[in-house]
Order: structure tokens, then sequence, then C-alpha cells
């Protein structure tokens, strides 16, 4: 059974992240509609769903992990939020606080060149790695690299909303994944009137 958390987060999703029109996706390919989570995981409201909704399903499947992190830069509002909500309910007993980390498509030019932000690898090692949107699941495969060349393990991959258009398959074959929305189901109870919809 869904969590209110889970019930809120789809509503807010469907009337703030789903935008219609002509778009091309990052695949190449064109859809009729798009989805844009960050006014949803960026919303002040929509980040504390957003973080007990991840949680809860991180619960769910039994899944321990160390920290949780992502790509750029739809993952990094997410794993924030994470993060904090995790130290929220350690303070009532459920669970211990999950840090977040940031990865960079390259490693910065300069000062410490790191390419894995805000922890220290060699201190963890079992991760999530989580996105917003798994269309092809080329960025999620490319942060998926970088942290096991780190040496650290994947505990599970999760992305907000699974479009099913190939990369959960490719995904699922190596790594347990786990999304907490499809885009059908999103898009099933959801209509143009009710999106807070933009022209693309």
């Amino acid at each position: 059974m869904a969590s209110d958390y889970k019930r809120r987060l789809k509503d807010l999703l469907q009337r703030k992240s789903i935008v219609w029109g002509k778009v091309k996706l990052s695949s190449g390919q064109e859809s009729d509609y798009y989805f844009d989570c960050k006014p949803t995981t960026l919303d002040p409201e929509g980040a504390f769903l957003t973080g007990h909704a991840v949680l809860d399903l991180l619960d769910e499947h039994g899944i321990r992990a160390d920290a949780i992190g992502g790509p750029p830069i739809g993952a990094h509002p997410i794993v924030s939020a994470v993060a904090a909500v995790s130290y929220l309910r350690s303070k009532e007993g459920k669970g211990r606080p999950m840090p977040a980390f940031l990865i960079r498509k390259q490693p910065k030019a300069h000062g410490l060149e790191k390419q894995i932000e805000g922890l220290d690898v060699k201190k963890i090692r079992d991760v999530v790695i989580i996105d917003d949107v798994c269309t092809k699941g080329e960025s999620t495969l490319e942060a998926l690299k970088i942290v096991e060349e780190a040496g650290l393990r994947v505990a599970a991959v999760l992305s907000v909303i699974d479009r099913e258009a190939g990369g959960s398959e490719k995904l699922r074959a190596k790594y347990p994944y786990f999304a907490l929305f499809t885009g059908k189901e999103l898009l099933e109870t959801a209509s143009r009137s009710a999106a807070e919809s933009r022209e693309i």
C-alpha cells in the first residue's frame, strides 16, 4: 500500500512536473510530454515528500546503504532531501542518517580535483544511486561507472520516474532497480488542465 508521502508526491508531480508539448528527449526520440521533476523536488513540500518516499522505498525492499548520490543535476535536490529527512527520522528512532553525495561528470579541475563530492569514499562501502527520470538510463549508468571505479558497492539503483523506455531494463539486468512511479501511472490520472503545463 502506498504511503501517504508517496500519494502526495504523486499528486504534486502530476501538477508540477508534467510538461505537455512536443519535446526531444536526451535519447533523441520525440515525445508529446516531458517529465521535469525539478519543480517538484526543489519545492519545499516536494523535497520533504521525496525524501520520505525514497526512504520508504528503501525500507520496503530492505535496502541498507551508507550514502545516497546520483548524476547531475536531477539527482542533486533528491539526495539532499533524502539526507535531511533521514536525519529527522533518526531522531525519531527510525533508522540512521544517510549522507548525500554528488557526482560530477568530470573531476574538478582545481582544488581537491574530486569527482565524487560530499564524502570520503574510503570510509563507506554501500551506496544507493538515484536519478529523477530514467529514459535510456545513460546518465545513471555513467554515475554507476564512476562510483564502482571508486571502489564502492551499489546496493540499489532508484528513479523517481521510470519512463519505461529501455533504461530501466538495462539497469535491472545488473542491479536491484526500483522506481517510485512509472510514467504511465502518472499520466493515467493526469490531465493537461491539472498539470501546471508550460509551452516548450
